[in-house]
C-alpha cells in the first residue's frame, strides 16, 4: 500500500550499495550483531520503529515490524555510520547490565528474562535512541542517548531492588503472584520522574502486576481489595454495604503499596472472555468486548455506578488506557476498571471533567474517553515515529501525524447486535448512576472516617497542564536529539523552571500533594527513595489544589448533586439512544428525552416509597420527589425539543420526494416544484429559529437534527443573503465543535455555484449523458487536500458512493 501522505522524512534506511563490498556486520559491536541476528530472524523488531502503510478512515496502519534478510541488510549498513555509535554504546552499556543483573536477582527472575534484544523490556529506549541517532544532530544526541541510558539502567536496577525485598516482606499470598517473575514489559507512551516507566511483571503462578513507579496511589484509596476485617478501600466500602435504592458493583482489585513510599503494586486486567470482532472493513478488524444483550444490560448499569463514583469522588484522567473493560479474579462478568487513578478529589463540575466523556467544547478534541460511544478505527496512543516503505526498497523514517489504526480496543463495548456504547442501555446507565448515589449519600460518614484514617501518607497527582502540551514540547526535543529547548507548541502558554527542568530530561512534567495538605511537590528522580522538593508559589487555580477538603469531607453527596451528572450522561449519547422516551419498570426508570440538553429522568425508589424525578435544560437541574405509586406527570413540551422534531419532519418529507427525484435523473418537473415549496416553508421557519436561539447544532438538536438543518440550507433555492449569513453562523459552531466541518463544505460549495463560481470540495453533481459527474472543482489537483481537512473522503472514493447511490440511465 502506498506510503501516508503526511509522511514528513527525517531518514531513509537504505540498502547498501552494490559497491559495498564486505558484509558490515562483521566491523559491528557483538552486541550490535546479536541485534542484526534478532532483526534477520524476525524477534526483534520491536526494538525500532514500525513500518506502516494508509489505514481505514484516515488512519495508518502498523504493516510490519523490521525483519528478514534485506531489513537485516540495511540495518547492519546504518549501525556502522558513525552516527549510530551513541545507539551503540547504550545497548553494550544496557547488556552487559543485564549479565550482571541476571545473576544479581536470579533469585526473582527467571533465566533470559533480561536480554537487551527483548523488545518488550528494551524496545522503548532502545526505538527512542534509534531516532535521536538518525534525526537529531550529533552531540545532542550523543549526550541525550547516554543519558537515557543511565537512567534505564537506574530505573531498572531500583525496580529490581525493590522486587527483591517486597516478594520477601509485603507480597500478597495469592498463588497467582507467585514468583519468579518469567517477563517483563515496559510502557512507551510516556515517562516520568527520572525516565522512569509503569513495567508489567509475568509471574511464574499466572498471574501479571503492574509496577508503578509514581507516588501517587488513588488505587489504594477508591479500588483496593482484600480487606479481611475492614474493607481496603472506598469501593469495597460500598460494595459490602447494604443497599440503598438498588444492587451496585464497584470494580476492585489487588494493589498493595511497597515497603517504602513512592511506588505501587497493582494487580493486571485481562480482557474479558468476551472478546471478539466489533468492527470489519476489509482486511481490518477491530476487537473489543462483546456482550449478549442481558450482559450489556447489567454492565453499563455498572458502569453507571463508576460514572457516579468518579463524579462524586473528582476522580479525573479516566481518558483512553487509564480504564479498561476486563473480568478481575471472582467476577462473574466484565466490569470497566480505572487501572490508572492518579488524580482525584479535584473540582469537577461536569460528567465530562471525570474523562469518561467526550466534551467537544473542549479545546482538546479527545474522543477517546473512557465511554467510547463509537468503534472508531483511530487510536489515541502508538509510536510517534515510523518507517514507510518507499519502491526502491529503503524505509523512509517520519514523524506519525495520522492516528494508527487500532486493532483492539478496551474501552469500546458493543452488544452481540452490533450496537456500541451506552446509548442502547441509557436507562440501565442511569439506574446504576443512581443507585451508586443512594449509597455513597446514605454511606457518607463511612466514607468521610476511612478517607480520614486512610488519606495519612497519600497523595494525589497534580496535573498543572494537559498532557498533550508537554507531549507536543517534547516531541521535537527528542527528534533533534535533544537540541530544541522544550517550548509550548500554543500561543500564550508557558512553563516554569519546575516543569522545564522535567521537560529537558524528557519526562512528562509530574507534580503531587499531600492528601493532608501543604505545598505542590515535584518528585525527584531515582536513585533512591521517595523524595520530593516543594514547588515555588504558584498561581493558585480557582478550583483550587487537590485534595479538596470538601470532597474528603463527602459535601457533595446529596440527592440533588446527582443532577448534572445524569444530564451529561444523557447528552453524550443522545443520538445514539434507541428510544427517547421510556418507561422500564423492571428497572423502576422512566426516562423522557427532548433535545440533548432538555429531558427528565424519574427512578422508582421502593425502599422509601418515592420516585425521584430529575428534570433539566441547560441552564438548570431541578428535583421533584413523589410518591413512588403517583400518577406519571406528563412532560413538559421543550423549545429546542419542537425545533429537533420538526427538522426531522422536515428532514423525512424531502428525502420521500428527493430521492426518487435524483434517481430518476433530476427531470420530474412537478417534483422539483414540491421540494422548492416545501424548502421555501422550511427555510422561512428555521429563519425565525436562528433569529432567536442561533443555528441549531448538535448542543440543542442532536447530531441527526442538526444535520437535517444544514440540507435544508443546501437544498433551499435563492434566499442567498440568508444562507450567507447561515454559513458564518455553521463556520462558527464547526469550530466549537458543534457541527462537523463537511456540513460546511457542503453549504459553501452549493453557495459557490450559485454565485456561478467552482466548487472548493467536490461535494455537488451533475447528470451528464446518463451518470452523475462532479460540478466544475477549482483546482481540482487539491481537492483531495481540502476534502480531508474538512473530514470528508478522498474524491474518487466519494463519487464512487454517490454513482451507487444514485444509479441514472442513458435515458436520463
Amino acid at each position: 500500500m502506498p506510503a501516508p501522505a503526511d509522511a514528513e522524512p527525517l531518514w531513509e534506511l537504505r540498502p547498501p550499495p552494490p559497491d559495498a563490498g564486505e558484509d558490515v556486520t562483521t566491523r559491528l559491536p557483538p552486541v550490535a550483531r546479536r541485534l542484526v541476528a534478532r532483526v534477520r530472524e524476525g524477534t526483534a523488531g520491536g526494538l525500532l520503529p514500525p513500518v506502516v502503510s494508509a489505514g481505514p478512515e484516515g488512519t495508518v496502519a502498523l504493516d510490519r515490524l523490521l525483519g528478514g534478510e534485506a531489513d537485516a541488510r540495511m540495518l547492519a549498513y546504518a549501525l556502522a555510520d558513525r552516527r549510530f555509535a551513541p545507539l551503540l554504546a547504550l545497548l553494550e552499556r544496557l547488556d552487559g547490565w543485564c549479565a550482571r543483573a541476571a545473576r544479581q536477582y536470579a533469585a526473582v527472575l527467571a533465566p533470559g528474562v533480561l536480554e537487551i534484544t527483548d523488545a518488550e523490556l528494551f524496545g522503548p529506549v532502545v526505538s527512542e535512541a534509534f531516532v535521536a541517532c538518525a534525526a537529531g544532530r550529533a552531540h545532542y544526541a550523543r549526550d541525550r542517548v547516554a543519558e537515557w541510558a543511565r537512567r534505564c539502567e537506574a530505573f531498572l536496577t531500583l525496580f529490581l531492588d525493590r522486587l527483591s525485598r517486597d516478594l520477601r516482606t509485603c507480597w500478597p499470598d495469592e498463588p497467582a503472584f507467585q514468583g519468579p517473575v518469567v517477563g517483563l514489559w515496559a510502557h512507551g507512551e510516556e515517562t516520568h520522574n527520572g525516565r522512569q516507566r509503569v513495567l508489567r511483571l509475568d509471574c511464574a503462578g499466572g498471574g501479571r502486576v503492574a509496577y508503578k513507579p509514581r507516588p501517587a496511589s488513588g488505587e489504594l484509596l477508591f479500588t483496593a481489595r482484600g480487606g479481611a476485617d475492614a474493607p481496603a478501600s472506598v469501593f469495597e466500602l460500598l460494595n459490602e454495604a447494604p443497599p440503598a435504592s438498588g444492587e451496585i458493583r464497584l470494580p476492585v482489585l489487588s494493589c498493595w503499596r511497597g515497603a517504602e513510599p513512592g511506588y505501587l503494586w497493582q494487580e493486571w486486567i485481562e480482557p474479558p472472555e468476551q472478546w471478539a470482532a466489533i468492527r470489519t472493513s476489509g482486511r481490518w478488524r477491530l476487537t473489543g468486548t462483546r456482550l449478549k444483550r442481558q450482559e450489556a444490560a447489567r454492565f453499563w448499569h455498572r458502569a453507571g455506578s463508576l460514572a457516579a463514583a468518579a463524579f462524586a469522588f473528582g476522580i479525573t484522567d479516566l481518558i483512553g488506557g487509564n480504564v479498561v473493560t476486563g473480568r478481575g479474579p471472582g467476577e462473574p462478568e466484565p466490569l470497566l476498571y480505572p487501572i490508572d487513578l492518579e488524580i482525584y478529589l479535584c473540582r469537577v463540575a461536569r460528567l465530562y471533567d471525570t474523562g469518561l466523556l467526550h466534551d467537544r467544547t473542549a479545546e482538546a478534541d479527545q474522543h477517546h474517553v473512557g465511554l467510547e460511544s463509537a468503534a472508531r478505527w483511530c487510536s489515541a496512543e502508538g509510536p510517534v515515529v515510523c518507517w514507510s516503505a518507499q519502491p526502491s526498497g529503503a524505509l523512509r523514517l517520519h514523524r506519525r501525524r495520522r492516528p494508527l489504526t487500532r486493532q483492539e480496543t478496551r474501552t469500546v463495548v458493543a452488544d452481540t447486535e452490533g450496537r456500541a456504547g451506552y446509548g442502547p442501555y441509557l436507562p440501565a446507565m442511569l439506574r446504576g448512576m443512581f443507585d451508586a448515589w443512594t449509597l455513597m449519600c446514605r454511606q457518607r460518614p463511612a466514607i468521610r472516617r476511612f478517607l480520614a484514617s486512610a488519606g495519612p501518607g497519600q497523595h494525589v497527582r497534580v496535573l498543572r497542564q494537559p498532557t498533550y502540551r508537554y507531549f507536543d514540547a517534547l516531541v521535537p526535543r527528542w527528534l533533534s536529539g535533544g537540541g530544541v529547548a522544550p517550548v509550548p507548541a500554543e500561543p500564550g502558554v508557558r512553563f516554569d523552571r519546575a516543569e522545564l527542568g522535567q521537560l529537558r530530561r524528557m519526562d512528562v512534567p509530574y507534580f503531587v500533594r499531600s492528601l493532608e495538605g501543604g505545598p505542590v511537590l515535584r518528585v525527584e528522580p531515582p536513585p533512591g527513595p521517595l523524595r520530593t522538593a516543594p514547588v515555588a508559589a504558584l498561581p493558585r487555580p480557582e478550583g483550587g489544589w487537590p485534595p479538596l477538603p470538601e470532597l474528603l469531607d463527602g459535601a457533595n453527596l446529596e440527592l440533588a448533586g446527582l443532577g448534572v451528572a445524569l444530564r451529561d450522561a444523557v447528552e453524550h449519547v443522545f443520538d445514539e439512544v434507541t428510544e427517547h422516551v421510556v418507561t422500564d419498570t423492571g428497572l423502576g426508570v422512566r426516562l423522557h428525552l427532548q433535545s440533548p440538553a432538555e429531558g427528565q429522568v424519574g427512578f422508582d425508589w421502593p425502599e422509601v416509597g418515592r420516585r425521584v424525578t430529575y428534570l433539566w435544560d441547560r441552564e438548570r437541574v431541578r428535583l421533584r420527589i413523589d410518591p413512588v405509586d403517583a400518577p406519571e406527570v406528563p412532560a413538559e413540551p421543550a423549545p429546542a425539543g419542537e425545533i429537533r422534531r420538526r427538522l426531522l419532519r422536515l428532514d423525512r418529507l424531502d428525502d420521500a420526494i428527493r430521492t426518487p427525484w435524483a434517481r430518476g435523473g433530476m427531470s420530474d418537473g412537478a417534483a422539483e416544484r414540491r421540494l422548492r415549496t416545501l424548502t421555501d416553508a422550511g427555510l422561512a421557519w428555521l429563519s425565525g429559529v436562528v433569529a432567536e436561539r442561533g443555528w441549531p447544532g448538535r448542543a440543542m438538536v442532536g447530531a441527526e437534527a442538526a444535520a437535517a438543518a444544514s440540507r435544508l440550507v443546501q437544498h433551499a433555492s435563492g434566499h442567498l443573503d440568508f444562507r450567507r449569513h447561515c454559513l458564518e453562523l455553521m463556520r462558527q459552531a464547526a469550530a466549537g465543535g458543534d457541527l462537523p466541518w463537511r456540513e460546511v463544505a457542503y453549504l459553501t460549495d452549493e453557495l459557490r455555484l450559485a454565485d456561478g463560481l467552482p466548487q472548493l470540495y467536490g461535494t455537488k453533481f451533475e447528470p451528464v449523458a446518463g451518470r452523475l459527474v462532479p460540478c466544475p472543482i477549482e483546482e481540482p489537483d487539491g481537492v483531495d487536500h481540502r476534502r480531508a481537512a474538512m473530514g470528508l473522503e478522498p474524491m474518487a472514493d466519494y463519487t464512487n458512493r454517490i454513482r451507487q447511490r444514485f444509479p441514472l440511465t442513458e435515458a436520463s
